[in-house]
């Protein structure tokens, strides 16, 4: 990806976050603590591993992700969703872990939709796989059953599923398996992108326009998970990610992004004044529609067996 330093990244990339994603009823638990992982292996300085997992923490979760597909007036195709018996047919820790991020993305999009038989079935589906990873301890024994006794609440529904995701991904960072919360938000990030560019084949003339832009206004972010997953490279199992993923990158590196002019404007007090500027995107329609192919088959690979 691009050879820029991690700080301006950083800067770049949360602008992007706040400018595209806002989440009212979704909260996550301390997004930007502290946590600590082995780097026995790395020869990397303590406070920038922080700086670069707070970043991690600052991106899209499969929660939020879900909400923007809501919003961009993508409609409930279940079709597309991966099928909940497949849960207990994934077997290694990175299948396990993508599907999780997987999962809670149509546990979402279950949710936002009020798709009550959808949510309990995706509920079992994420249950299986907080075993399988070995996750039970980060989640209340009360936690499934209030998702079952609110599932005609939607508010509560996507409470209780943020609440999961952030006891679950927070336990994996203190038991330092940071690999797998990674793996877990790609895993949605892709579901996310998958949802949108599927619909994309449909005949949704009104809604196209905002669908491409939700896929294009990502692309930022992926620039962040890039950045992140590079100066974690030599952690088992982050390289293996980075390959599936390299065809993606490529595709983006063509992407012409650049910021615009700044626009001074004064404040209605008349003492501060405000500098004004955003990232522009430029993408070919041949460029969009590679990336839409291999988004997914991103996907298929995830969640082939």
């Amino acid at each position: 990806m691009r050879d820029n330093r991690f700080h301006i990244l950083l800067l770049t990339g949360l602008a992007c976050v706040l400018m595209h994603h806002s989440c009212s009823t979704c909260s996550r638990r301390q997004a930007v603590q502290d946590v600590t992982i082995d780097l026995a292996a790395l020869v990397m300085d303590s406070t920038y591993v922080n700086l670069a997992r707070k970043v991690v923490y600052a991106l899209p979760t499969p929660i939020e992700m879900s909400l923007l597909i809501k919003n961009s007036g993508i409609p409930w195709r279940p079709a597309l969703l991966n099928d909940p018996l497949n849960a207990s047919r994934y077997l290694s820790s990175q299948k396990m872990a993508l599907n999780f991020g997987v999962y809670i993305t149509n546990l979402t999009y279950a949710g936002l939709f009020e798709q009550a038989q959808s949510v309990l079935r995706y509920k079992l589906a994420i249950q299986q796989l907080i075993e399988g990873l070995g996750l039970q301890s980060a989640i209340n024994t009360g936690t499934m059953q209030a998702l079952e006794d609110n599932i005609n609440n939607k508010d509560m529904i996507l409470q209780i599923i943020s609440d999961t995701y952030a006891a679950c991904t927070t336990l994996l960072d203190e038991n330092d398996r940071y690999y797998l919360a990674l793996t877990i938000l790609i895993g949605g990030w892709i579901e996310s992108m998958y949802i949108a560019a599927s619909t994309l084949d449909e005949n949704l003339i009104q809604n196209e326009d905002r669908i491409k832009q939700l896929v294009i206004d990502q692309i930022l972010t992926f620039e962040m998970i890039w950045q992140v997953m590079s100066d974690f490279r030599d952690v088992p199992g982050i390289e293996e990610l980075m390959n599936s993923l390299n065809g993606l990158a490529q595709l983006f590196d063509r992407i012409g992004i650049h910021q615009t002019t700044g626009v001074v404007s004064d404040a209605t007090d008349g003492d501060i004044s405000e500098i004004s500027s955003f990232n522009v995107i430029e993408i070919s329609s041949g460029d969009f529609e590679r990336i839409k192919a291999q988004i997914l088959i991103l996907r298929h690979n995830f969640v082939n067996i």
